[in-house]
């Protein structure tokens, strides 16, 4: 059987042409569509001003050509710097510290912290009152103990004052009780009345001496001297005796206050020494020397 003629390959062929036709024009159009849009860069936006502020410390008339920082009114810079510096103060701080720190500026906090900042800053208000009240009561309370101690001072002051007043009264009327004692010596018999009565005394006193001299300082033959003070009243009676100095020997001492007693009374005193005198002491040295008693001031 003879072989039949094979079809013609126009399908195949025509669909390869049409897919490379369809390449070449999205290759045609990407192409036109890249190089014909440009792209150019993004102007980039200006960095924000930085500005430096600070405080001057006077004001200038005169505005300057070119300032260095802002400040609250118009200053003229000066100093031996190159470089602009902030200023600063010869003031001192309200606290001692022993290095520099430096402070940067406090960033502004947000809206939110700001009212979570609220509710402590509301607390120390209410702490800081409630100390301000602790204070005041604590004042109020010092304030009150200090005038309690200050009326129970001027209360013992009076108590004190009073105490003292009764204490001179009972002193005032002690001595005005006490007797008025006139001590007569060698000084005071240069008074007529004084050495007056010392006479008369000391005559009756060596009389009654001499007749009751002691029988043993005879005996024993003793001999001595001694100081003696006699206190008389203004009748002439014996108020007290007493030895300043002894004899050394108990027979002449004793036999000395006998011969006191047994003179007594004396002369009462005359009549202008007892509206001065209550009690009068007289004070004698008495010797007892070869059986003879006598008495001198001395």
């Amino acid at each position: 059987m003879a072989a039949s003629a094979l079809p013609p390959q126009y399908p195949s062929d025509l669909a390869n042409d049409r897919l490379g036709f369809a390449l070449c024009l999205a290759l045609a159009l990407h192409a036109a569509i890249i190089l014909g849009v440009s792209f150019s860069p993004e102007a980039r936006q200006a960095a924000a001003t930085k500005l430096e502020i600070t405080l001057s410390q006077y004001r200038s008339d005169k505005k300057p050509e070119q300032a260095d920082f802002l400040a609250q009114s118009n200053q003229e810079g000066s100093g031996t710097l190159k470089e602009a510096a902030m200023l600063t103060t010869r003031d001192k701080a309200q606290f001692h510290d022993n290095s520099i720190r430096e402070i940067a500026p406090q960033q502004q906090s947000s809206h939110s912290e700001a009212r979570q900042k609220t509710s402590p800053v509301l607390v120390t208000q209410a702490s800081s009152n409630h100390q301000q009240l602790q204070r005041s009561s604590q004042d109020e309370s010092q304030e009150h103990r200090e005038q309690q101690i200050n009326e129970m001072t001027v209360a013992q002051r009076k108590q004190e004052i009073s105490s003292l007043e009764a204490k001179l009264d009972i002193q005032r009327q002690a001595y005005a009780k006490r007797p008025r004692i006139r001590r007569l010596t060698s000084v005071a018999t240069q008074q007529s009345e004084d050495a007056l009565y010392l006479h008369h005394w000391r005559e009756k006193i060596e009389a009654i001496g001499n007749q009751n001299y002691p029988a043993a300082a005879k005996q024993q033959k003793i001999f001595g001297e001694l100081r003696l003070v006699v206190s008389l009243m203004p009748d002439g009676s014996v108020f007290d005796v007493k030895i300043l100095a002894s004899s050394g020997h108990k027979i002449l001492d004793q036999a000395a206050i006998r011969i006191v007693h047994l003179a007594a009374p004396y002369p009462p005193f005359p009549a202008e020494m007892q509206r001065k005198v209550d009690v009068l002491e007289i004070i004698r040295t008495w010797r007892f020397h070869q059986n003879r008693l006598t008495s001198s001031s001395e």
